[in-house]
């Protein structure tokens, strides 16, 4: 026997200071740091400064060889052209003087013409015509100084002159040759490899510079002040009046060099920061370690969810240890001994409990913690300890169970509990144990089956046969009795009829009437209510008489009926009873219709909508006249109005203000008002009028309710009990008398018609035989205790006919007093309200569906869309809603006339729940618009895919024409489909889109569906704008006319010319052709053609 104790709560050490480093060694490190980078920074100073110097001595040295590079070419091409021309003395002829000039151009391109000149500089001959440079070449003879050849230009710059001399032969004259300045270009063709030094080449005469280096940016001209001061280097041209400048850009040279100068330095200092960064990185991990440890135990304290950390480390050896392998091994070594399980448990150690897990536990400690979930106790039993040591010894990913605690109260608390084994046996130290409160949850689902048990009870106990039935193959799926049963056969013989038994038990000339029926419900519609009554026969011989009353409960996709819910009741006891009471029935139908009470009900402008056929029974006027006139005319006394003018006031003005309407709602429950009337033949009669507020779900006012009664009889009972006998006799509402007992001691004859018991039946016998239930036997108890502390009561209960059919009925009991003050006798009456609860069902009809369709209007689509936005943000789902506007039905309604418009209506509403499923909403919205809310998809491509099946089915069915007034119409539809998160998540929001994108559809042709895409919106908006501002385009004179020439093919001969008429926006400017043919298309072209 082992000696274990809870194991003691391990506590996890807190992060200990990080220790600062010395200032000493801090200091060491920042002045090698700075010794380091003062030295890199010195050398790469001396590299910037002597690579400068080398390229300054580089550019000198490049301006001396292009120098020498261009004399020599210069005296290369003067050469050239000393060889190709003649030594003459005589001027030529002009054609001599172009077949010199075209040799000439042959080897040198440049030559535009040449001139003979005498020795004194005149002009002998000129292959120009045009030629204005006499004076300036005399002077260049004289600059020339007789050399050989020499090269000038004129200021202008526009032509560069060669001087040649003719040295031999009898004459001593010159030849000019006057060149392009493209000459130029040829002489200092250089290479593009390395780096090359800029320069300029310069009249030393004028200073004009005549040539730039190719790289430069500035134009021939003077040169600039840069380029003065850039100077190194000038040397003259041999032979001319050119000077050559070499350039050295100082600022360029700094501005190539100074990159990789900046580079090396932040290598540099990359390279010296290198052992701070180690050390603050160290200092910042101390950091980060503390700081997570801090933000551990916010999160584990501050999650608001129960956590334990428990420590199993040392539950692996231990099973290794003892060879525990598998669940038997280790079920057979814990009974071998009651101690070893204790030593397993043992080793399962609580660690850290957060304050949410103590106080869900109701403990204080982690070891009570491990006393109660571990080790358990023996109050509850519920302890994980076992299951903990199933998971590891399995290897079990992860363990999730529930347990029951009970506290010190006694009260059960269910929780959940979620454990997270982690896959590496070293991280067992660690354990994350999640606890979670569901008793809330547990109750409720208590309750969901004691409410499915109490539903299933209703259902089994209920008398008549409630049943289900497949109509394809005529089985019965669910019936809570069984009618051979009911028939009185037993099974041997239900079992040799076989499982369609009452087909032979139906009697013959019922069996075609049902056959028939029962085809034409399959293919109606969902409202349609198969009704009627058959005959079985009973094992004693008699036919028994069944009222069925089928529905349609299920339909396949070619909308035709495959299930249908049923409910079949005899009803021979109830037959034989009203043959037996035709002839009262007869006598007393006149009595039966006044007393029905008179129900009105108004909007939620408190304008009257609705008043109950059963006016005219009561006061003796028409529905028409109570409309036409208000029901206020018929009021005998209008000063008995006050408190309902008061009430009315009061609603009136709370109408448009929510706070007071919350007011009304809370305040304000039935009013209960007593006037009196005038009847249409003059007579006054005392009426009780009950006014209720009628509100929505959503807690808006929709109107107010009443009900009126005429209280005659009821007045002159209390004036005179004894006067009852005439008026119990002639009543029209059922009426009991009780003897103090509670036994009924009389009844009236309206009694046995409304409930189907003769009055010997229910003499001497208890009023809870006519209740439905036991809840309603409850009732009565609470309403004679009413009775005895205030000798009367009044309101609604269920009752139920001797055939067992339930109605509602509005029951009045007034406990009668002897002369001495004793209880003397219970007088109760009560009336069939039935039809007043139609009135409510039919009022709730009118108020969300539409009259035509029978589809949802737009009240009861607005709701149903609401509700599935909002279910649908709960659940992360995608919700589609579509837009159906039908094209051309506009034209077939005015032709045809609004009869046939609404049968198409019907017939398209009939076609639309053909292309939705049943959970489906298809609403009318109004005139020949329809909307459509399919049910929430989980993904949206799924809601994708579901919308354009539904479009295209939608699409397909409009092919089929419409039959109407003997022909055939074609209409189309034009869908606009918005998906919700996507295309909104507001009610007003998502509809105003899947309308925008209906009218896109209409704009793409019709008969097509269309998805909503942002920029509709301001493709509409922008389309206003332009309709608008073109409305004016007229009479502000902006359309103006552009004339285009037509060429033919060949493009030599006008054909003719395009007149195009374009609009000057005054803000958008020209705006493009096909944008004003689409806002101008509906309004004509009268303009263009009167200008044109």
């Amino acid at each position: 026997m082992f000696n274990v104790t809870s194991p003691k709560p391990a506590r996890a050490a807190a992060p200990g200071p990080a220790y600062p480093m010395r200032g000493t060694l801090k200091g060491a490190l920042a002045t090698l740091v700075l010794l380091l980078l003062a030295l890199l920074f010195w050398q790469l100073l001396d590299q910037l400064q002597q690579t400068r110097h080398d390229q300054r001595q580089h550019a000198i040295d490049y301006s001396a060889d292009l120098a020498d590079h261009l004399s020599l070419n210069l005296a290369l091409n003067a050469q050239i052209a000393l060889n190709l021309l003649p030594i003459i003395e005589a001027p030529q002829d002009s054609q001599q003087q172009q077949q010199l000039l075209q040799k000439l151009q042959r080897s040198l391109p440049d030559v535009r013409s040449f001139a003979l000149l005498d020795s004194k500089g005149q002009i002998l001959s000129d292959s120009a015509t045009d030629s204005q440079d006499a004076l300036w070449l005399a002077e260049l003879v004289l600059r020339s100084h007789a050399q050989r050849y020499y090269y000038s230009n004129p200021a202008d710059g526009s032509v560069v002159h060669v001087l040649l001399h003719q040295s031999s032969g009898g004459s001593r004259g010159y030849w000019v040759l006057r060149l392009a300045p493209s000459f130029l270009q040829t002489l200092v063709r250089q290479s593009e490899e390395g780096f090359k030094p800029t320069w300029v080449i310069e009249n030393r005469l004028s200073h004009q510079v005549i040539k730039r280096d190719e790289r430069s940016t500035s134009t021939p001209g003077m040169l600039d002040p840069d380029e003065m001061a850039s100077s190194v280097l000038l040397v003259p041209l041999s032979n001319s009046d050119w000077q050559l400048r070499g350039l050295f850009d100082q600022r360029a040279v700094l501005e190539a060099l100074l990159p990789a100068f900046i580079g090396k330095c932040l290598l540099g200092l990359a390279f010296s920061l290198l052992p701070v960064i180690a050390l603050l990185n160290m200092r910042r991990r101390q950091r980060q370690l503390h700081e997570g440890r801090r933000r551990y135990q916010d999160i584990f304290e501050g999650t608001g969810v129960a956590l334990c950390v428990m420590d199993i480390s040392g539950l692996p050896g231990l099973l290794d240890k003892h060879n525990l392998h598998n669940s038997d091994q280790l079920k057979r070594w814990q009974a071998s001994d009651p101690g070893h399980r204790l030593q397993l448990l043992s080793e399962l150690r609580i660690t850290e409990v957060n304050q949410v897990a103590l106080r869900l536990l109701n403990v204080e400690s982690s070891e009570q913690a491990w006393q109660l979930l571990i080790e358990g106790s023996p109050k509850n039993g519920n302890a994980i300890g076992s299951q903990l040591l199933e998971a590891v010894i399995n290897q079990q990913k992860q363990l999730e169970l529930e347990i029951k605690l009970s506290d010190a109260q006694g009260n059960d608390q269910h929780l959940w509990l979620v454990l997270r084994l982690p896959e590496a046996i070293a991280d067992y130290s660690a354990v994350i144990l999640s606890i979670s409160d569901i008793t809330s949850r547990k109750l409720i689902e208590l309750s969901l089956l004691e409410r499915e048990g109490f539903w299933s009870d209703v259902v089994r106990t209920v008398p008549d046969h409630l049943y289900v039935q497949d109509v394809i193959s005529q089985r019965m799926i669910f019936s809570n009795h069984h009618l051979g049963q009911t028939l009185g056969y037993n099974k041997t013989e239900l079992h040799q009829m076989g499982e369609y038994f009452w087909e032979i038990l139906l009697h013959p000339e019922d069996a075609d009437l049902y056959h028939r029926l029962r085809q034409e419900q399959r293919h109606s519609a969902y409202a349609q209510l198969l009704q009627c009554q058959l005959r079985f026969r009973h094992r004693s011989g008699q036919w028994r008489r069944f009222e069925i009353r089928e529905q349609a409960l299920a339909r396949d996709r070619y909308d035709q009926v495959t299930r249908i819910i049923g409910v079949a009741k005899d009803i021979t006891d109830q037959i034989e009873a009203s043959e037996s009471l035709r002839d009262s029935e007869q006598r007393y139908r006149m009595l039966a219709e006044s007393i029905s009470d008179v129900i009105f009900s108004t909007d939620s402008k408190l304008s009257l909508n609705y008043v109950s056929p059963s006016v005219h029974a009561v006061l003796g006027y028409d529905v028409e006249w109570i409309f036409q006139n208000g029901w206020q005319s018929t009021i005998a006394n209008p000063q008995q109005l006050s408190g309902i003018y008061t009430l009315m006031d009061r609603v009136s003005k709370a109408l448009d203000k929510p706070e007071q309407l919350a007011q009304l709602r809370s305040q304000v429950q039935t009013q209960l008002f007593l006037f009196d009337c005038l009847r249409a033949d003059g007579r006054k009669i005392p009426i009780e009028l009950r006014l209720v507020l009628v509100w929505d779900e959503h807690g808006a006012f929709e109107g107010v309710l009443g009900v009126g009664r005429d209280i005659s009889q009821q007045r002159r009972a209390e004036k005179d009990l004894r006067m009852a006998a005439t008026v119990f006799e002639h009543s029209t509402s059922a009426i009991l008398i009780t003897d103090p007992a509670g036994y009924i001691v009389q009844a009236n004859e309206a009694f046995s018609r409304v409930s189907g018991y003769a009055v010997s039946q229910v003499l001497d016998q208890l009023p809870n035989m006519l209740t439905v239930d036991d809840q309603q036997e409850a009732h009565l108890r609470y309403v004679l205790k009413q009775l005895n502390q205030h000798s009367t009561w009044e309101g609604e209960v269920w009752l139920k006919r001797r055939n067992g059919e339930h109605y509602p009925a509005w029951v009045g009991i007034t406990a009668v007093l002897d002369d001495e003050g004793d209880l003397a006798s219970y007088v109760c009456f009560f009336s069939d309200i039935s039809e007043r609860k139609a009135s409510e069902q039919r009022i709730h009809r009118l108020a969300y569906y539409d009259a035509l369709t029978h589809l949802p209007n737009r009240t009861l689509f607005q709701d149903r869309l609401h509700t599935a936005l909002q279910s649908a943000e709960r659940q992360k789902s995608w919700v589609v809603l579509m837009f159906l506007d039908l094209d051309r039905f506009k034209p077939i309604n005015d032709s045809l006339g609004h009869a046939a418009g609404d049968r198409m209506l019907k017939e398209m509403a009939t076609r639309l729940l053909g292309c939705v499923d049943d959970d489906d909403t298809v609403a009318r919205m109004g005139g020949d618009e329809f909307t459509l809310l399919l049910q929430p998809r989980s993904s949206r491509e799924m809601a994708l895919n579901r919308a354009i099946h539904v479009a295209e089915q939608i699409l397909a069915s409009l092919v089929k024409p419409f039959v109407l007034e003997g022909r055939e119409f074609f209409v189309t539809a034009s869908i606009g489909i918005a998906l919700s998160p996507q295309d909104g998540n507001e009610l007003s929001q998502l509809m105003k889109n899947a309308d925008t994108a209906m009218y896109h559809a209409k704009e793409r042709g019709k008969n097509n569906f269309q998805f909503y895409q942002a920029d509709m919106n301001a493709s509409a908006l922008e389309r206003l704008e332009l309709e608008s501002d073109l409305r004016h385009a007229l009479e502000q004179e902006e359309f103006v006319l552009y004339y285009q020439p037509q060429f033919s093919g060949d493009g030599k001969r006008l054909t003719g010319a395009e007149a195009l008429l374009r609009w000057r926006h005054p803000r958008r400017g020209l705006v493009p052709p096909g944008t004003s043919f689409r806002c101008s298309k509906n309004w004509g072209w009268w303009w263009m053609w009167a200008t044109g």
